[in-house]
């Protein structure tokens, strides 16, 4: 690994992706009256954690960078693809309300941080040039 991969910044990128699919976990929990217990939260996150997971080693295999809206994109697909996989393969279900749902929220959040840092960031560079 060289430094780049282990900078702060990529660290953080990780770490807000990580929250964003905890937060689809526990909201998705909530919204069906299920207990939002260490165990139930790990059994309805875990798929989707370990797309997360294959979508890092995409983004970092490929060199992307990993704030941008095209890694998102890698780990969004990834990390609904390989979840929705492990939940048809666990008999967790995947109906297709539920795909939608996820590819909604998990776009939302995994690209949209994104997509609003890159926004940010324009802003600011035009008004450090005005």
């Amino acid at each position: 690994m060289n430094d780049d991969l282990a900078s702060p910044l990529v660290r953080r990128t990780l770490v807000a992706d990580i929250v964003c699919v905890i937060l689809f976990a526990t909201i998705g929990r909530a919204s069906h009256g299920e207990a939002l217990s260490p165990g139930g939260l790990l059994r309805t996150g875990t798929p989707f954690v370990f797309g997360l997971a294959v979508g890092w080693v995409i983004v970092v295999t490929a060199r992307f960078p990993a704030q941008r809206w095209v890694a998102g994109l890698v780990v969004w697909a990834s990390t609904l693809i390989v979840g929705m996989g492990i939940r048809y393969f666990t008999d967790q279900g995947i109906a297709v309300p539920f795909i939608i749902v996820a590819a909604s929220f998990l776009a939302l959040t995994l690209i949209g941080w994104r997509a609003v840092l890159i926004g940010v960031r324009s802003l600011r560079r035009h008004k450090q040039r005005v």
